[in-house]
């Protein structure tokens, strides 16, 4: 085989400049036996082009899924516009209660009566509501104190931490003096005597 040819044909093809007999033989020269690895991507790229092989058809259900999505779509679109509706009709509900809470709210007068007729009855109630209130204010205050009860509890627990550190460095040290005690041949029974 001539295998310039074939480079020959293949730059004219990649140029442009080739007819539709040319493409042909390009074709058949590419589906040869024997073909050198390096054109077996012009192979490729032309027979996916040109080649024999129908492109795939449509499934059996596509129509049906489009028909549906399109439904779908429509569906969504006019929830959407009941949204928007319903938006805007509790937005005017909204507004309206707004208006009305504003006119009762501001357009009456605080009158203030006179609430009491005997002046020392009112005192003595006055009285009695301001002790119990203090009372009242007096046991939150005990509570309070148990507060700090459990937050110095809580301040010597978080030095526990610190003084394992110091345990944990400490026996670091005495695992080196152990070592050590084995090096020079001193056993426990000698400590013994």
């Amino acid at each position: 085989m001539n295998w310039s040819a074939l480079d020959r044909l293949l730059d004219k093809y990649y140029s442009g400049d080739t007819s539709r007999e040319e493409v042909e033989q390009l074709l058949e020269y590419l589906g040869q036996p024997g073909l050198p690895g390096q054109y077996e991507e012009d192979r490729l790229l032309l027979q996916s082009l040109y080649g024999d092989e129908a492109a795939p058809g449509p499934s059996p259900d596509f129509n049906n899924r489009i028909l549906n999505a399109i439904d779908d779509y429509e569906a969504e679109k006019k929830l959407s516009r009941a949204k928007r509706q319903l938006y805007a009709v509790v937005s005017a509900a909204a507004s309206v209660l707004i208006i009305i809470s504003i006119w009762f709210t501001v357009g009456r007068e605080n009158s203030f009566e006179d609430t009491y007729s005997d002046p020392q009855l009112a005192y003595n109630e006055t009285v009695e509501i301001l002790y119990t209130v203090s009372a009242n204010l007096n046991r939150g205050r005990e509570e309070m104190d148990n507060l700090d009860a459990l937050v110095t509890t809580k301040e010597r627990l978080q030095k526990v931490p610190e003084a394992g550190n110091v345990i944990k460095d400490d026996l670091e040290q005495l695992k080196y003096l152990g070592k050590s005690m084995k090096m020079l041949g001193i056993t426990d029974k000698d400590n013994n005597k």
